[in-house]
């Protein structure tokens, strides 16, 4: 998923609940769904999510309030 515009933001988060194919299927799914949310990648291996977001319509925190409502807790 790939919607890039100037006003992104760019972070990794780390969850130590990523371990399969599955996983990486319901966080993309779940967070590419979300306005706001312009690319999505998981790393099953590093456990981590790649994320591009706009600010402006999405923070943060909603994303990782989702991500916690599926099962998958960030580590800060």
């Amino acid at each position: 998923m790939n919607r890039m515009n100037s006003a992104s933001t760019s972070v990794t988060l780390i969850s130590p609940d990523i371990s399969c194919e599955h996983c990486q299927r319901a966080i993309e799914s779940t967070l590419g769904a979300l306005q706001g949310v312009e690319r999505v990648s998981v790393d099953i291996a590093g456990k981590s999510i790649q994320l591009s977001y706009d600010p402006a319509r999405i923070s943060l925190e909603q994303i990782e309030k989702q991500l916690d409502e599926i099962g998958y807790s960030i580590v800060h």
